[in-house]
């Protein structure tokens, strides 16, 4: 009650928004030491658009539509190191995170001490082409997590990483002498170090614990492997929020502008027994994409592959089920340059 309470005052309360960069903030966290609602305030006294989220309170995950709605996805799980809404409460892939990830215009910032923990338990644990965290969030290996495998003692800060992107990072240090159960990773090629663990003295150290990962084409995610919710003070989460969100800003409005909108997206029928029916309407004429996935995210069929729909025309496919495809819920999307837009379709035969 007392977090939803907040949300309230979030919506009623909540400062004029920077440069309209409007935030979902999701709480995914059931600790009783009110961290999440603490690292909201920041993002709200900064003056961002903010509308809290309370995962853990709701028993749900915000949907494909809802994330949409916003510019970034914040997306705090503390250390509340068990069913997580972000692993779909059963240690699986959420497949509304799923959805979102797959659309090169979203945004999602993850923060928290155990969100490995609380699918893979402790490190390592390596991933893969197909794993959620390889594909979206550029990670190969769960590494090591302090206190755990420091012989006790905690990860004293984080340091930026040498040649990262992000102007005005420093050094985060905590409200105890350590951070105990902060994760480090091992990251793919394509991705960045953002943060590292320190200093020096440090068993270790150099381990990476902040990743970037922004592959050509898909989404944006930042991964904090360490709840910064917990750093020294709040100022100094404050100036860490707003490096981070100056930069990501200007990376989004260099690189983000969609080519052209989708006027509209109809998908019929819904429920379907065999067949489907997609018709688009583009304010510009360019190539369309049509993709079915199923709920975890793997690729069912492709109705269309870069077929050009003409500005203000009425374009349409029909799509076949095959005939050993499993009834349930399905996600239909509809790609147009950086932009797409998913429905719901259900198959019940």
């Amino acid at each position: 009650m007392q977090k939803l309470l907040y949300l309230l005052l979030f919506m009623a309360v909540a400062a004029p928004s920077y440069g309209q960069f409007r935030i979902l903030f999701v709480d995914d966290s059931g600790d009783a030491f009110g961290n999440t609602e603490y690292l909201a305030s920041a993002f709200d006294s900064l003056g961002y658009e903010i509308v809290y989220f309370d995962a853990y309170s709701l028993a749900e995950s915000p949907t494909v539509d809802e994330m949409n709605q916003y510019d970034l996805v914040v997306w705090h799980a503390s250390s509340w190191g068990t069913g997580l809404v972000f692993w779909d409460y059963a240690d699986t892939d959420n497949p509304e995170l799923i959805q979102y990830l797959l659309q090169p215009s979203a945004n999602l910032w993850l923060i928290g001490n155990d969100v490995m923990y609380d699918r893979y338990l402790g490190a390592p644990y390596n991933f893969q082409s197909g794993d959620f965290v390889y594909d979206y969030l550029g990670i190969s290996r769960y590494d090591v997590q302090s206190f755990s495998d420091d012989g006790g003692f905690g990860v004293p800060l984080v340091t930026p990483s040498a040649g990262q992107p992000i102007s005005g990072l420093s050094d985060l240090t905590w409200q105890f002498s350590t951070l105990w159960y902060a994760d480090g990773f091992e990251i793919r090629p394509e991705a960045q170090s953002i943060y590292e663990f320190g200093d020096n003295s440090y068993s270790l150290a150099g381990k990476t614990s902040g990743v970037w990962f922004h592959p050509a084409g898909g989404a944006r995610v930042l991964t904090y492997g360490f709840d910064l919710s917990l750093a020294n003070n709040f100022d100094l989460i404050k100036t860490n929020i707003q490096d981070v969100l100056t930069w990501w800003q200007a990376d989004v409005s260099g690189t983000h502008a969609p080519a052209f909108d989708l006027q509209s997206v109809q998908v019929s029928p819904n429920t379907f027994s065999d067949r489907l029916q997609v018709k688009v309407t583009a304010l510009e004429t360019a190539p369309m994409s049509v993709q079915l996935h199923s709920l975890d995210g793997r690729l069912v069929a492709s109705i269309a592959n870069h077929e050009t729909a003409v500005a203000g025309e009425e374009k349409t496919w029909q799509w076949q089920a095959p005939a050993g495809l499993p009834n349930g819920m399905y996600y239909c999307s509809v790609r147009s340059g950086k932009q797409m837009k998913t429905v719901k379709v259900v198959l019940q035969r």
